[in-house]
């Protein structure tokens, strides 16, 4: 009797570590932050700043209309010379439920196939999410 109630003393403290560590499936983060990173160079030319808010109008805008945010970045990576080459970039930055991988991914094929991009990464992560507004702060 002992060594059962000392078992599953055991396997309760192993069950309370895996859900504060995440180790459960059930505790999985419900938000994600998602970055599409857009090469501006393409084989017609540079991508223009236009050419870039039609994009963004079109389709991301429609895929996430609670909102994104643009970076501009560099790109930098070793080219076949064994010289760094740099790009003009754009970074598609979106905190969205966690099912929302095949919008992030209908996103970036869209922009490989409009701009002839050879490629388009994506990164994702767990993302915790809390907006702060006018009314939690009294209006300041």
């Amino acid at each position: 009797m002992k060594k059962t109630i000392r078992i599953l003393s055991v396997a309760a403290l192993l069950l309370c570590a895996m859900l504060l560590t995440g180790c459960v499936a059930g505790n999985a983060s419900a938000w994600r932050e998602y970055k599409v990173f857009c090469g501006m160079s393409s084989k017609n030319g540079e991508v223009s700043e236009d050419a870039w808010k039609r994009f963004c109008d079109k389709h991301v805008s429609e895929a996430f209309p609670d909102g994104y945010t643009v970076l501009d970045a560099t790109g930098y990576w070793r080219s076949g010379q064994n010289a760094t080459a740099k790009e003009r970039s754009k970074v598609i930055l979106v905190i969205a439920p966690a099912d929302a991988r095949e919008k992030m991914l209908s996103v970036a094929r869209q922009f490989q196939k409009e701009f002839s991009q050879e490629f388009v990464l994506i990164s994702s992560s767990d993302a915790e999410m809390e907006v702060v507004s006018a009314k939690d702060t009294g209006g300041r």
